[in-house]
């Protein structure tokens, strides 16, 4: 099998973890699961990975393909809550299930439901069989299945139904997607039908794994009526014995129905082909054949693959009632017959194929439904599935704890102990798994100007010398990524080779804010005098387009002037970009969506911040006023009771839409935080300072989940507010926000409680 699954090393997109059973396990479900892993993994790209968690029904397990990462015997109740933890400690976002009673241990497959107690990944569940009137232990089985799920997928619309009135699931957590099916071009049967060995032949087909509850019997008695009017007509019975049914009765189901072919003198009209086929077999009987038949005699079944597939083949097909069948062949897409009765079968069969017309219609008709269930179409539905539960649309948050609030006269002392962790000679190295650092993520100047504004504001609060060399590293480093025309590389490999050529406008605007802090507040010589020289040169020529580029640069020189306010080229470019972020508000913002672009994205609040400081800088009132609707705009978007509940990184907030609520960065938190302070000291209202409070503590779990993301133990930051609780990876960019977060929230207290007037004070 191809290898679409792997990309090595973190990945910008989504990685899927996809639970069931798996070729060459030979069974529906396993060909169902791999066919989901291929397509996912293909719909997702490159930037992603998937690998599968199989079910294994036999000690020995599989010759599985390398997607296969972990086995479970599905006996053995051990292996759930390991597989479990195998999923937490791997870097997955959500875990795709498919649930079938019969593939899990213990009654009705209720083990499965230790896995998923345990996990700590959203989880989509894909439910194979849903049955009405459920028996105790199934009942309990599909209910604690449902209640760990994050959403359900089912492939009918009765299955919704089912799921709401006999087993309680609401129903907006029930999502219908369509089961897949290969994508084939409208062929003309007969050029496939050499290929089988039925040229000349008249095909009828049924496929699957024989079972009795097949009624493929019934089907075979119908045969003597056709072939009197179809002599060369050929009912194929395609399919291996059912594992489970051939390990208990062998095949005498299989002969039972080849003594009733001969008894009934069809024994030439009925072709068995006794194996599990291939998928590109199968796709090759299915075009060969004229009608499909399906004479299934539960009617509670709610899904059938092998119908889909003859679905988005385009092929006729006649069948008995049961529920999957009814849905899916409505308009005029089959026939529909009474279960074991083979006249019927037998008069609808010669009435189709007695009109080519009328086989063509339905032909046409089945084959135009079925492109929406071909697995590149089904694929997309999935993910953006798992986009939406990852972002918390169309799913229910679970109540968030009481918690009393942290107040701010008891805030901590800025501790940069984890800020030392992640720092060495070069630089802070951007990423971590867990709170281990990770070497090969390398360093960035987005992180080190950022960096650089939080050590020196902890160096000018606290006076602790650390903060003055980690500043001096930082403030190196920019050095080394500044190029000779004063604009930035954003990456350095651990070797110290550049990864790249130029880094985006928000870097260079990042870069600019940092060094502005620096000297604005920093009160060592030589390091202002270093930062004031390297922002001159990134300054110099820089015009920025990009909003929050726009808006860094603004603060960046807004920090610079409140040192040296007479230098007119910074005055300049404040004066420029915060007209450009005034000019692109006027032209998008509109009653009910005060805001600059037609989304939300991330550190929104610099936004509103950087007209704040414009205004402080300049006093054109229409800044002020414009930055103030903003910021009441964001904080109303994403205030509620009491807890922000900020715009998610999983598909952010669009115009018109829903917002994203998970994955929710630090970013965003110390955004708002620093805009509510600003705007506390230029109004002087308290509600802003409420604000602030309420954005910082979000930090310390005034959230959603009621979980802090900061821990005390170790001075670190969680990357973030996931679905499931706290990222567990803490990396430079979190511990950075965090504490410029408090720095400006300790600087907001400290000038309350001063009484400080309107000032041209640089940064909190």
């Amino acid at each position: 099998m191809p290898d679409l699954f792997r990309s090595r090393g973190r990945k910008s997109g989504m990685n899927v973890a996809v639970i069931g059973n798996f070729v060459p396990r030979q069974c529906g479900l396993a060909t169902f699961t791999t066919d989901v892993a291929i397509w996912v993994a293909r719909t997702l790209g490159s930037g992603s990975e998937v690998f599968v968690v199989a079910m294994n029904d036999q000690p020995q397990g599989y010759a599985y393909p390398s997607t296969v990462r972990f086995e479970v015997l599905a006996n053995n109740p051990r292996d759930y809550p390991r597989a479990a933890d195998y999923i937490n400690l791997s870097e997955v976002d959500v875990v795709c299930l498919q649930h079938e009673f019969g593939i899990f241990g213990g009654p009705r497959g209720i083990y499965i439901t230790d896995l998923l107690r345990d996990l700590r990944k959203p989880v989509v569940t894909t439910a194979h069989t849903v049955l009405p009137d459920p028996d105790p232990e199934r009942h309990r089985a599909m209910v604690k299945t449902a209640e760990l799920s994050d959403a359900i997928v089912v492939m009918s619309r009765k299955s919704i139904d089912f799921l709401e009135e006999y087993y309680g699931v609401p129903r907006e957590k029930v999502h219908m997607i369509h089961h897949g099916v290969p994508d084939m071009p409208f062929a003309d049967p007969d050029e496939y039908k050499r290929r089988c060995g039925l040229e000349g032949r008249t095909v009828l087909l049924t496929f699957g794994l024989l079972h009795s509850r097949k009624g493929i019997e019934y089907m075979i008695e119908a045969m003597p009526e056709i072939a009197r009017r179809f002599p060369d007509a050929a009912y194929v019975v395609l399919g291996a014995t059912h594992p489970p049914l051939k390990q208990k009765e062998g095949e005498k189901y299989r002969f039972f129905l080849k003594r009733k072919a001969r008894e009934l003198g069809v024994e030439e009209n009925v072709v068995f082909f006794d194996r599990f086929v291939t998928l590109e077999e199968l796709t090759v009987f299915l075009a060969a054949c004229d009608v499909y038949v399906t004479p299934y005699l539960d009617e509670n079944q709610i899904v059938s693959g092998t119908l889909a597939y003859a679905v988005g083949l385009g092929k006729p097909v006649i069948s008995t009632p049961y529920h999957y069948a009814v849905e899916i062949l409505e308009e005029g897409r089959g026939v529909i017959v009474p279960s074991r009765d083979p006249d019927a079968l037998a008069q609808a069969s010669l009435e189709l194929l007695a009109d080519p017309k009328a086989m063509t219609r339905m032909r046409e008709l089945t084959y135009s439904f079925g492109r929406k269930m071909v697995w590149s179409e089904v694929a997309k539905e999935y993910v953006e599935l798992f986009r939406k539960v990852l972002a918390g649309r169309e799913v229910t948050a679970p109540p968030m704890p009481r918690r009393e609030p942290v107040l701010l006269r008891d805030l901590p002392r800025p501790r940069l102990d984890y800020l030392a962790r992640l720092t060495d000679g070069t630089g802070i190295i951007h990423k971590s798994h867990f709170d281990i650092p990770d070497r090969a993520s390398g360093y960035t100047t987005e992180d080190n100007s950022l960096a650089l504004s939080a050590a020196v504001l902890a160096h000018l609060r606290t006076d602790d010398p650390a903060g003055l060399e980690l500043a001096r590293t930082y403030a190196g480093f920019l050095g080394y990524m500044q190029r000779p025309d004063g604009r930035f590389h954003n990456v350095l490999s651990y070797d110290r080779s550049f990864a790249d050529e130029v880094g985006s406008e928000e870097c260079q605007g990042k870069a600019l804010e940092g060094l502005g802090v620096a000297v604005a507040l920093e009160p060592d010589e030589g390091l202002a005098s270093m930062a004031k020289a390297i922002f001159d040169g990134a300054l110099e020529g820089f015009a920025p387009s990009s909003l929050r580029a726009i808006a860094y640069t603004v603060c960046g020189c807004f920090h610079y002037l409140t040192r040296l306010p007479g230098a007119s080229m910074v005055t300049a470019a404040l004066e420029r970009d915060a007209a450009k972020l005034l000019e692109a508000y006027e032209n998008t913002a509109s009653p009910g969506w005060e805001w600059y672009e037609e989304s939300l994205y991330y550190a929104n609040g610099i936004i509103p911040r950087a007209l704040l400081l414009a205004y402080r800088e300049t006093g054109r009132e229409r800044f002020r006023e414009v930055a103030l609707e903003s910021l009441s705009f964001l904080t109303r978007v994403s205030y509620h009771d009491g807890v922000f509940d900020l715009v998610g990184d999983q598909g952010w907030y669009v115009k018109g839409s829903l917002p994203a609520r998970f994955s929710q960065l630090p970013i965003e938190a110390a955004s708002i935080t620093a805009a509510c302070v600003d705007a506390f000291l230029v109004e002087r209202e308290d509600r802003y300072l409420e604000l602030a409070r309420a954005a910082f503590e979000w930090f310390l779990g005034r959230n959603i989940r009621g979980e802090p993301l900061y821990d005390f133990a170790s001075f670190s930051c969680s990357d973030g507010l996931v679905f499931r609780g706290v990222d567990p990876d803490r990396s430079a960019e979190a511990i950075i926000h965090w504490l410029l977060a408090l720095l400006r929230i300790q600087t907001a207290l400290h000038l309350e409680l001063a009484g400080a007037g309107k000032d041209r004070s640089p940064d909190g």
